[in-house]
Parts: C-alpha cells; sequence; structure tokens
C-alpha cells in the first residue's frame, strides 16, 4: 500500500488555489464533496494542503485530479504540481495504513457468497431428483431368502419367502403375490418330480424388473 506525504508547497500550495477558486464560483463545500462523492472533511483537508489527512494510497492523488477538474483548472497543471509536491512512499509494512474499499469492491465478497449459496441449492435439488427419478426407473431391491439355491428335496411343495420394497408387484411363476407394508411376501407352491424351476420378479409401476431364480430337484 502507499501514500502521499508533502516534499515542499511554497507560500500558498494547490489547496489554497482551489479553494479560492470554489469560492470565486460560490460552490458550497458541501456541494463540492457531494459532486465528488467524498468526505467533505477530505476536501477541506485538500483546500488546507493538509494531505496527510487523506487516506493513503492512490486514491488521494485522484481526489485532488477530480477536484481540480470539477472546479475547472488545467490538468496539466495540477499533474505538475503533484509530481513536484508529493511523493509516493512504501506502506505495504505497516498494518496500520488506511485503504478505501469502494462500495462495488466491498460487494463482491457478499455476491460471491450468495453465489455459492445459490449453486449449492442447485446441486442439491438436482441431486435429489436424480436420486428421485433413479428410485423410480430402477429395479427394486429383492432377496430371496427361503428356499436356498439348488436345493434337493423328497417334499411335493415348497415355501418361497423374500422380502422387496413396499410398493413393488411380486410375481413367481406369473402368479402375483401380496407383500406387506414392510415388503415381505410368503407363498407355498406344488412342486413336479424332476427339476422345479422357481422365477420369482418384482416390479414397481414404471421401474425395471428384478429377477431371481431357484431351482428344486425333487426326488
Amino acid at each position: 500500500m502507499t501514500e502521499f506525504t508533502k516534499k515542499h508547497l511554497g507560500g500558498s500550495g494547490l489547496g489554497a488555489k482551489l479553494k479560492a477558486t470554489r469560492e470565486l464560483r460560490q460552490i458550497n463545500p458541501e456541494v463540492a464533496a457531494r459532486r465528488l462523492n467524498i468526505k467533505l472533511e477530505y476536501l477541506l483537508a485538500i483546500e488546507g494542503d493538509r494531505f496527510d489527512r487523506l487516506p493513503a494510497g492512490l486514491y488521494s492523488k485522484n481526489y485532488i485530479k477530480d477536484y481540480a477538474a470539477l472546479l475547472g483548472l488545467p490538468a496539466a497543471e495540477v499533474k505538475k504540481w503533484i509530481n513536484e509536491n508529493l511523493e509516493i512512499t512504501n506502506e505495504t509494512n505497516n498494518p496500520f495504513s488506511q485503504k478505501i474499499v469502494r462500495r462495488k469492491e466491498f460487494m463482491v465478497f457478499p455476491k460471491l457468497i450468495k453465489n455459492i449459496i445459490l449453486a449449492l441449492i442447485f446441486l442439491a435439488c438436482f441431486l435429489y431428483l436424480g436420486f428421485y427419478f433413479k428410485k423410480i426407473i430402477f429395479p427394486p431391491f429383492l432377496e430371496v431368502y427361503k428356499p436356498d439355491k439348488n436345493l434337493k428335496t423328497s417334499e411335493k411343495f415348497i415355501e418361497i419367502k423374500g422380502v422387496t420394497e413396499p410398493e413393488a408387484e411380486v410375481n413367481i411363476n406369473g402368479e402375483v403375490i401380496l407383500n406387506t407394508s414392510q415388503g415381505n411376501f410368503a407363498t407355498v407352491i406344488n412342486l413336479k418330480k424332476g427339476v422345479n424351476n422357481i422365477v420369482i420378479k418384482a416390479k414397481k409401476k414404471y421401474s425395471g424388473e428384478a429377477l431371481m431364480l431357484r431351482q428344486i430337484l425333487v426326488e
């Protein structure tokens, strides 16, 4: 960060000339400060050649140029005076040096936070819709825990038991089986001698089909 310090001002500085010009043009100092969009105390500091009271950095130089332009002073003359009477000293390591933050720059950080929040909300909605869509079209969960795979038996019937999603329709060898509100289902089917293929299916309204196969050998 930089600030301006006075080198020499001579008998009458630029500030006195600015003040005299303003009074000649009958411009109220409060009005001039409003037009420049700066504090009145900064304007009075310029007119009093008290540049040490201005904010540190290049803003001081711009304040002087803008004030001179407002009053119609020649830009070249003002620039020459600034170069001859003000020098820039490095205050990078000074933690107490002042800096003006423009309102536009100040608003960048809250605007960034707002954009991040909106992005997170959009992402959450997208993930939710993706999960909901997946839940609709993907095959339901299906587990058959009775009978075991490749079972041998001498019985002429067997119990089929399993679990799926509550809203899924269960079909065993072409017959619809009712399931409970927890998704459990059970039924008994007849067997014939030899190999019996038992096809268990589960499907929701718009989803794919979950399928499991059990082969039972009746001796």
